[in-house]
């Protein structure tokens, strides 16, 4: 298991954005599997990062969040730092990810243009009707907030 898939999704970007800052202060390859570094952090002093890529949960870093137990950013910092082809892979795939969002951002405005028309467009015995069957065939909390907002008793 390698140290982007033990690391947590917000570890791998947060440590991403520490490589583009430039906060890893150092990087050494001990033997064919582990690596130290240092990583300016939020603390006055750096952190001191261990990898053991054929064992990553093994890793440390004297952040408190890594505690021993967590593969945190700077250890993910330092990894992209010693693997600059996995940092390019994982800049890539955000590119794909923020492109995919914007596309289906795109996809649900043009939807709820639609139905904005089409609403507008609906006569009001309709409207009445899908109103109706919205609240009685919907979600339970959609019929309450209706109640809630629009009828008093």
């Amino acid at each position: 298991m390698s140290i982007l898939a033990t690391a947590s999704g917000k570890s791998v970007y947060r440590g991403y954005e520490y490589l583009l800052e430039n906060k890893v202060l150092s990087c050494n390859q001990l033997n064919d599997s582990e690596y130290e570094g240092t990583v300016k952090g939020t603390a006055q002093n750096p952190y001191s990062v261990h990898l053991n890529l054929k064992k990553p949960k093994t890793s440390t870093c004297d952040c408190p969040f890594a505690n021993g137990l967590k593969i945190c950013k700077h250890m993910v910092a330092v990894f992209f730092t010693a693997f600059p082809d996995e940092a390019e892979n994982y800049r890539r795939q955000l590119e794909e990810y923020e492109a995919e969002e914007e596309q289906r951002e795109q996809e649900f405005e043009e939807l709820c243009n639609r139905v904005i028309e089409r609403v507008h467009s609906m006569p009001k015995n309709d409207l009445k009707q899908a109103l109706l069957q919205l609240l009685f065939e919907g979600p339970e909390w959609q019929f309450e907030r209706f109640v809630n907002e629009y009828i008093e008793w």
